[in-house]
């Protein structure tokens, strides 16, 4: 398995339970929140976030692939997001 590579634009994610803000910088840090603390965790977009996620840490597909289907999913969990 490869080392996450950061993103180029970290993606910043509103916790409203934690009333705290989480920057997502790479595909494992996503990999991570998405199985431990994402609110909805079925449907499309979340299962096609995940499958990226691992496929990008085995060098299969790029970080801006990944980057763009964790953007969706949070976009399907209605999660505010910040992109910088």
């Amino acid at each position: 398995m490869e080392s996450a590579h950061n993103w180029q634009m970290p993606v910043v994610l509103a916790n409203r339970e934690a009333e705290a803000f989480v920057v997502v910088r790479n595909s494992l840090e996503a990999a991570t929140y998405l199985m431990d603390f994402w609110p909805k965790q079925h449907g499309p977009a979340f299962y096609k976030a995940i499958r990226l996620c691992a496929d990008a840490l085995d060098g299969e597909v790029t970080d801006e692939d990944v980057r763009d289907a964790f953007l969706a999913a949070a976009h399907d969990a209605n999660i505010a997001i910040t992109v910088h």
